[in-house]
């Protein structure tokens, strides 16, 4: 009697990834009609036959979903968790929550983690560096969405947000109010956010005449914002665009203890809106993601995946820049009238 095959024998025999072979076969019907009969001649051919306890044994444990974010302290993610989980919780669906510390390591091990509890599906923020890992959960029929950022080359559903028009309306902003040394504490260039949102603020300042860029090259956290603020005032910087909310707070603690003018000698722009962002003496002006959109979008993405719907592959929503007093003020004629 022939050998049978493996999934992954007849993805490689399909053309297809051993995800799509897993939805092909129960008849999801987001795949294709010539997808579906491709995968069934090649399961045939190669007699495969699916492995029934295992599905079965996903089966028993659909109720649970697994969701990895660099950190519970940046609030960004904290509201995102909970965006998640209380759409998941209407949908009779609990959260399994990993974080991991914006390191790679302890992402595949929560990944790994989520592969041996059999969960219905999994939500992760995804690293460069775990793109392999990735791969290999999908391999093995796991699905899978990444929220805001993404893996390169990799056939797996995204939300993310565009900030490359809010920073360019950001550094035009600082420009009309009389700023042309812009400065902008970026994030790590080992994330999509980190590059996305650096391309935007270099297009920016090319499309914006009589400025010049200052960077500084920080992390996701309020110690690298801390840093960056103090390197790009030594620099010469009137204006700051920080580019996450933790280097905001960083940005933010630096201008305080240094008893610095905000509103008056510096310009702030932060990411993503907090109430204490708001409740400052000179309130913030911050580039708005919309986080609970973000979270709610990605769980309607998992979950049309798990119940075999069609689902968008990638959705990229908008950010909004929201004027407050930390930059609207004209920097030309405060200098000039002292």
């Amino acid at each position: 009697m022939a050998a049978r095959a493996t999934l992954r024998e007849v993805a490689l025999d399909a053309g297809v990834s051993p995800s799509t072979v897993s939805r092909a076969l129960a008849g999801n019907p987001a795949i294709s009609k010539q997808t579906r009969d491709r995968v069934f001649h090649s399961a045939a051919k190669l007699n495969y036959v699916p492995n029934l306890q295992a599905r079965g044994l996903r089966s028993a444990a659909s109720t649970a979903v697994g969701l990895t974010i660099p950190s519970l302290v940046n609030p960004f993610f904290a509201q995102m968790a909970a965006s998640i989980q209380q759409a998941a919780d209407t949908d009779g669906f609990s959260v399994m929550i990993a974080t991991t510390n914006e390191d790679a390591g302890q992402l595949d091990a929560a990944l790994q983690t989520f592969s041996g509890q059999q969960l219905a599906g999994a939500i992760i923020v995804p690293s460069m560096h775990s793109a392999p890992m990735v791969q290999s959960l999908l391999d093995r029929g796991q699905m899978i969405v990444q929220v805001d950022r993404v893996l390169p080359g990799l056939e797996v559903p995204s939300v993310i947000t565009d900030a490359r028009p809010s920073i360019r309306k950001a550094v035009q902003h600082l420009k009309d109010n009389g700023h042309t040394q812009i400065g902008y504490i970026a994030g790590p260039s080992s994330t999509s956010t980190g590059l996305q949102r650096l391309e935007g603020f270099h297009d920016a300042i090319r499309e914006t005449p009589e400025t010049n860029g200052l960077i500084f090259r920080g992390g996701y956290s309020s110690a690298e914002g801390f840093a960056g603020a103090a390197d790009l005032l030594k620099r010469g910087a009137s204006a700051i665009i920080a580019g996450d909310s933790m280097m905001t707070v960083g940005a933010l603690q630096y201008v305080l203890d240094h008893k610095i003018g905000l509103g008056e000698d510096l310009a702030l722009v932060g990411f993503d809106d907090q109430p204490a962002f708001q409740m400052q003496p000179v309130p913030l002006t911050v580039i708005e993601q919309h986080v609970e959109d973000v979270g709610r979008r990605a769980w309607e993405k998992i979950a049309a995946l798990i119940r075999g719907e069609p689902t968008s592959q990638h959705e990229v929503l908008p950010t909004t820049l929201t004027i407050r007093e930390s930059s609207n003020f004209n920097f030309t004629s405060r200098r000039c009238s002292r």
